[in-house]
């Protein structure tokens, strides 16, 4: 079998697997990301506690009294049931709950707890929370933004019987800015922190609505000293240092078209009701289009640092059939409730969440969000939208503008290229998500689609103009030395019917000079890639089944040649060409459901005809994707086991073709250059580990468990002007996502990304580790939040500076040389490689030498 690995790892999990309780094994885990679930929770807007446990919502509003209840419920995760499939039920997950009647408020609410590390004390077994409650008031006012301190009694908590004891509200005080002025708006939501509130207003501080806009305070939870409110849009221009700490306001805001949003208050600002931000100020969800009935309660989007500062409509479950359903209030206890969480993550601290956890689906970071007004739990997949390699993502949603409305003529790219899909003839997208269900079955463990869909019933097409002006967009007017195509397709079910002469081949994408994609009169497609400047064509792969979905992908390694294919994330292991060399598609026009000549023949005797059915979530990427990642993203493929079983091709190994920035030594102190090496670990880990250890067992666990397979860290040994000498982190540790807020309550100067490589995040790394057991740690990748890697230095001792070398004698450890320096001095005292932990003193560094799983030497560049 091509590319297989030499070792049986199937063989070997087979045998080591038998007997073993079922509780040991990862539980199948299924992409939720297009499945909307109904709760027994509801009310008109509501508030979610830090801990995600208690939730509070407007259940009854009496205008003639200025009257609204509040009811506070326990949302207890010990009662989220799974079916056979993995779908969880909440069927008794939310307590009953109690009511307080509160006067001249607003459905909306926004929890700040002054101290979110501890949202929560007990007492005598009673949980107690005393948070603010923000609003605005509703009736008789000008949206006068007020808090209140409350008090939630809950007994018998972090249990099945959790419930609401008590329920009281405290005295209102209205919230001023720092000139005094009272703040004005509806809908507030705040990060954790309590200082940064986000909220629907107006750039006037008049009552006015319909813009998101902020507001910042050093004081967490305060009434007064609000800055002067501004539009989301000018958080990225804000002088204000601490509005600079949230990555929100790290770049512009960008349309979906790319447009940028104003900077001004007079610009084109954003237009959104119904805000939801999360924890740590990354992104914002909200409602961005108008209903029927003329409110702002349609398309939920994001916007933030992981959809690139760029607005998403969300392609998925929780955007519902076009216009059947007004969303308003949406919102998430981020991952408190991960499986992967550790215990001593967890709310309360010890508890663990691997019988009853949310998210779901497993990627990378999944927002769990909780709709009241419509009763229901999505998930939404931040993970697929950030991906450096990205040359094309067509969702195949509508397009919503920067003035906030429909185009149902285009798609949109997140790529971040901006190349925005436009509809050629009868073609359209979906007005419903049913299109991308597994039909006939609808198991989550058919292959599908993902929300909306391109529909093309033949002589149409979906066009993208690849533009290229300077000639230095990799895959478009640059060569790569590698490239990699996905979308799910569903052929119709009588696609073939009559075309019994000719050879009736139909264009499923066409990219002159570029690539081709054939969906054959046998229902079978081939693949083809222009590579130094020749027509390479894969042949016939496998029967796709009409009426229903497939997912299928191309990986091209320019380096070795190989070219590999995927039918619902399972190599096909044909025999294909080998063509090493370089390729790009073109500038020009790309068609998908057709080639350019867009024809309409029902049966196209003489070919080139036009695809008749449904087309989803086309990606191409400017390298060769490893089956994992591949895996990852075909929505319903049950390919997990198959996928770790195939060993990526030799380009692969190769540093930017792992994370694009780690070019060379002078990377080495970059996260790109951690986030390739631990990627390079990861990739050549499996075959290596299994080939070598002396610990079977441990090693088949890292492979079938929810941590990520093989997540090794790396660390540089020797580095050349073409080559680096990376050594992997030992077999046995501990891999675990935390997140910012974490870390700096470890060590204060581990804020965010932009740190993430210094000796502050070091050693809040270090320090995690050792809470959990072990003695080193390292920031191995960074997603939406860290990723940190826990195992066991065979030295751990202080060493002078001066003796490490003379890079490090300079005090910067953070550097390329430096981190030479130390694994050269750890391989003198006879091991692999090192890290340095802490900085005791001004002229010491803790250094921590380490016996590697491997030590490979892998290419800069290709």
């Amino acid at each position: 079998m091509q590319n297989k690995l030499t070792w049986s790892l199937g063989a070997l999990l087979g045998v080591a697997l038998v007997g073993v309780p079922s509780a040991v094994l990862a539980e199948g885990r299924p992409s939720l990301v297009n499945t909307r679930i109904r709760t027994p929770f509801g009310s008109n807007g509501h508030s979610s506690t830090v801990d995600g446990r208690v939730f509070i919502g407007n259940v009854r509003e009496d205008s003639a009294t200025t009257t609204t209840t509040w009811r506070a419920r326990v949302f207890r995760p010990e009662a989220v049931t799974y079916d056979a499939s993995g779908l969880p039920s909440f069927s008794t997950a939310f307590s009953a709950g109690k009511t307080v009647d509160v006067h001249n408020g607003e459905n909306a609410l926004a929890f700040c707890f002054p101290n979110p590390a501890q949202p929560y004390t007990l007492s005598g077994g009673v949980a107690v929370y005393q948070p603010f409650l923000f609003d605005s008031q509703m009736y008789n006012g000008d949206n006068i933004f007020r808090r209140r301190p409350v008090d939630v009694r809950v007994s018998q908590p972090f249990t099945t019987q959790a419930e609401v004891a008590s329920f009281t509200t405290g005295a209102l005080e209205r919230l001023t800015t720092v000139t005094g002025a009272t703040l004005r708006g509806i809908e507030p939501t705040m990060t954790s922190d309590g200082r940064l509130l986000i909220y629907q207003g107006g750039p006037a501080n008049n009552g006015g609505i319909d813009h998101m806009m902020y507001a910042y305070n050093p004081t967490p939870c305060a009434n007064t000293g609000w800055s002067n409110p501004r539009p989301l849009s000018m958080m990225f221009n804000d002088p204000n240092a601490g509005v600079k700490r949230y990555p929100l306001a790290w770049k512009r805001l960008k349309a979906a078209t790319g447009e940028d949003f104003g900077d001004t208050t007079s610009g084109a600002l954003v237009r959104g009701a119904y805000a939801w931000v999360d924890h740590e100020g990354r992104n914002l969800v909200y409602i961005a289009v108008t209903y029927t009935d003329g409110a702002r309660r349609e398309a939920v989007s994001l916007v933030g640092a992981d959809t690139n500062w760029t607005a998403y409509h969300i392609d998925g479950a929780i955007n519902t059939d076009r216009m059947d359903l007004a969303h308003l209030f949406y919102s998430g206890p981020m991952w408190n409730f991960e499986q992967e969480r550790l215990p001593s993550q967890s709310f309360p601290v010890g508890q663990s969440n691997e019988a009853h956890y949310l998210p779901v689906t497993k990627t990378h970071d999944v927002l769990a969000l909780f709709g009241s007004n419509t009763g229901d739990y999505n998930e939404v997949d931040l993970g697929e939208l950030m991906d450096p390699f990205h040359l094309l993502f067509l969702p195949m949603n509508e397009l919503v503008t920067r003035a906030g409305a429909y185009d149902l003529t285009r798609t949109p790219d997140l790529s971040g290229h901006f190349y925005t899909g436009t509809l050629v003839g009868s073609a359209s997208i979906s007005p419903d998500n049913a299109v991308t269900r597994s039909a006939p079955t609808d198991s989550l463990w058919q292959p599908h689609g993902k929300g909306k869909a391109l529909m093309v019933p033949g002589g149409s097409a979906l066009a993208v103009n690849l533009t290229d002006v300077s000639s230095t967009v990799q895959g478009v007017g640059a060569y790569v030395k590698g490239l990699s195509v996905e979308f799910a397709v569903r052929p119709d079910a009588d696609i073939q019917t009559g075309c019994t002469t000719g050879n009736p081949y139909r264009y499923l994408m066409q990219k002159s000079g570029g690539l081709d994609i054939i969906y054959e009169a046998s229902n079978r497609v081939n693949f083809s890639l222009v590579v130094n400047g020749e027509r390479v064509r894969l042949g016939f792969g496998p029967v796709l089944p009409v009426g229903q979905w497939s997912h299928l992908a191309y990986t091209w390694d320019g380096v070795t040649g190989v070219f590999n294919e995927y039918l619902n994330g399972v190599p096909t292991n044909r025999t294909l060409p080998v063509a090493p060399g370089t390729a790009r598609l073109g500038t020009g026009t790309l068609y998908i459901g057709a080639g350019a000549n867009l024809d309409a023949q029902r049966c196209p005797v003489n070919g080139e005809g036009s695809f008749r059915g449904a087309i989803d979530e086309v990606r191409i990427f400017t390298h060769a994707r490893s089956n994992r990642s591949i895996c990852m993203t075909a929505h319903g493929a049950n390919c997990r086991e198959e996928a770790i079983q195939h060993t990526p091709s030799a380009g692969q190994f190769v540093m930017s073709a792992q994370a694009p920035a780690c070019t060379g030594g002078a990377a080495l102190n970059t996260q790109a250059c951690a986030s390739a090496m631990h990627r390079g670990c990861a990739q050549r880990g499996a075959g290596d580990a299994m080939a070598t250890t002396s610990n079977t067992w441990d090693t088949i666990m890292q492979l079938v468990s929810n941590r990520p397979p093989i997540s090794l860290a790396g660390a540089p040994v020797s580095s050349t002007a073409t080559d680096l000498t990376v050594a992997c982190a030992p077999i046995q540790h501990q891999s675990v996502a935390v997140t910012f807020e974490e870390l700096a309550r470890i060590h204060s100067g581990c804020t965010d990304e932009r740190v993430v490589t210094g000796t502050h995040c070091t050693a809040a790394a270090h320090r995690f580790c050792n809470a959990q057991g072990w003695t080193t740690g390292q920031v191995f990748e960074v997603t939406s939040r860290p990723w940190v890697g826990c195992f066991n230095s065979g030295l751990r001792v202080d060493v002078e500076k001066s003796v490490l070398g003379p890079v490090s004698n300079l005090g910067d450890y953070t550097q390329p040389g430096s981190r030479l320096e130390v694994s050269q001095w750890c391989r003198a005292q006879g091991y692999g490689a090192g890290v340095v932990q802490e900085i005791p003193s001004a002229t010491k560094a803790h250094v921590h030498c380490f016996q590697p799983a491997v030590t490979a030497t892998w290419k800069y560049t290709p």
